[in-house]
């Protein structure tokens, strides 16, 4: 009777969370009552937006995908945040609280990953004036959660014992920055200097009131030179899942590139996993790019680069300027990361590149297993040498699994087993390096062995399995 009851209300809360009304940030954080409470305060409702900013083993932050007053959220449920990725679009069923008058999502009872590797929401582009310091604005509560940026201040103080500063532009109205998300150097903060961005999530403390965090460097940029661009590899269409063996389009994109910098050309170079994803080419279409350079691969196949040339210079006045499109084909299921090794705006180095990624889920409820060395898809591997064989395991999300891995020897012997554990990666898939060892610490001696795989569904009982060969090869004598 117990299993039936654990079982029933397993399947519930992953079925319920699709079946209630789902709520946009803005719909808990807008709120006429003078306390800033929420309309949904102690209640329990399902909320969607995309993961902005990851606290791990705390807290995260969600907003609308069109940004905006009002639309940013703060998450606290530490098991949550172990498994959700910036730029996820998630939906959640949990409780609405005012934890000191910070609206917070807790009490996580159910999630869902509906897709991921999206873009973030735009910056809310605010003055000083618009957000002043102090406790005594409550006007300041649409900012709560959101992404907000300052552009052109001052420093007018340095950072007290809490990390916290003032800042003001034009307006002369300071507004406070904190480093609750990022630990800011205090000796870069020098009252009288200048910076260009400083930018990040709001959040409030009833001692300080409302104050802005940047989330890490790439938040805070001093001055506009061509050097602090900002460089990313993101989907040209999030709403769409990747699938094995098929491209996937990928934007590069810069910040603002302004007229007085000369712009006639740029050179990138980024390296992928040839066993995983694999370069498929260029697009240029509706780009900054208006001919189609010249790129080239490395012998290996894990390493791209090209330069691009314009007669008429490359100009765009605008942040996300979309400069070329770049396609991937994915070999393997869970995430398979673009490197974003360097690049260039003519001679000069940019110092801000933001890797891009690829994450194909499982597509059904099967026991999934891919076998290999870094950068090679043989399943032969030497331990005697220091070598490691990496094992890929897992399933589709969505549902409560568990993972068991067990290695045999070709008589049927157990040798090892190195995996007992639920599966809660985002992405479905898990990996573990094997080296060569027994439940003992010794080595196994050279031969063939089998891998098998064994995914439980934790709601159904129901199982799957699969098994690989690996061959542990002796050294040389």
């Amino acid at each position: 009777m117990k299993n039936y009851i654990l079982t029933f209300l397993a399947i519930f809360l992953v079925a319920g969370i699709s079946a209630q009304t789902v709520l946009s940030c803005h719909d808990i954080q807008y709120t006429t009552d003078p306390t800033g409470n929420s309309p949904y305060y102690t209640q329990t409702v399902t909320v969607q937006g995309i993961v902005t900013h990851i606290i791990p083993n705390s807290a995260f932050y969600i907003a609308d995908a069109e940004g905006g007053e009002w639309s940013g959220l703060y998450v606290y449920h530490r098991n949550t945040s172990n498994v959700v990725s910036i730029g996820d679009l998630v939906k959640l069923t949990g409780t609405v609280d005012e934890y000191f008058n910070l609206t917070e999502f807790t009490n996580v009872s159910a999630y869902e990953i509906i897709s991921q590797g999206n873009p973030l929401p735009p910056f809310l582009e605010l003055s000083t004036a618009d957000m002043p310091s102090g406790t005594n604005h409550p006007e300041n509560e649409k900012y709560e959660g959101v992404l907000v940026r300052f552009q052109d201040v001052t420093i007018k103080s340095t950072p007290d014992s809490y990390g916290q500063f003032l800042i003001t532009d034009t307006s002369n109205v300071w507004a406070m920055v904190d480093n609750g998300l990022y630990a800011i150097p205090a000796s870069s903060i020098i009252v009288g200097e200048s910076w260009y961005i400083i930018q990040g999530i709001v959040d409030f403390h009833s001692s300080a009131g409302f104050k802005l965090n940047p989330r890490n460097a790439s938040d805070m940029i001093k001055q506009d030179t061509i050097e602090n661009s900002i460089i990313k590899i993101v989907r040209t269409d999030p709403t769409t899942e990747p699938t094995l063996n098929s491209d996937v389009s990928m934007n590069l994109i810069s910040t603002k590139i302004k007229s007085d910098w000369g712009v006639m050309s740029y050179s990138v170079t980024f390296k992928v996993n040839p066993t995983k994803l694999i370069f498929s080419g260029l697009d240029i279409d509706s780009t900054l790019t208006h001919e189609m350079p010249e790129f080239h691969i490395s012998a290996a196949g894990d390493t791209i680069s090209w330069t691009y040339f314009s007669q008429d210079g490359i100009i765009y006045p605008d942040n996300d300027a979309l400069l070329i499109k770049i396609l991937v084909r994915p070999l393997v299921y869970g995430e398979n990361i673009i490197d974003l090794v360097s690049f260039k705006y003519n001679e000069t180095e940019v110092n801000n590149l933001i890797d891009g990624s690829v994450i194909v889920k499982v597509p059904k409820k099967i026991a999934y297993l891919n076998i290999g060395k870094q950068g090679d898809k043989k399943n032969i591997f030497n331990p005697e040498m220091g070598e490691e064989i990496i094992i890929s395991y897992g399933t589709c999300t969505g549902y409560l699994s568990k993972a068991v891995i067990r290695i045999y020897d070709a008589q049927g012997r157990l040798v090892y087993t190195p995996v007992h554990t639920n599966i809660t990666s985002a992405t479905g898939i898990q990996e573990f390096k094997w080296n060569g060892r027994d439940a003992n610490l010794k080595l196994v001696p050279p031969g063939l062995y089998y891998c098998h795989l064994e995914v439980t569904d934790r709601s159904s009982g129901g199982k799957d399995n699969t098994v690989q060969p690996i061959v542990i090869k002796s050294a040389l004598k």
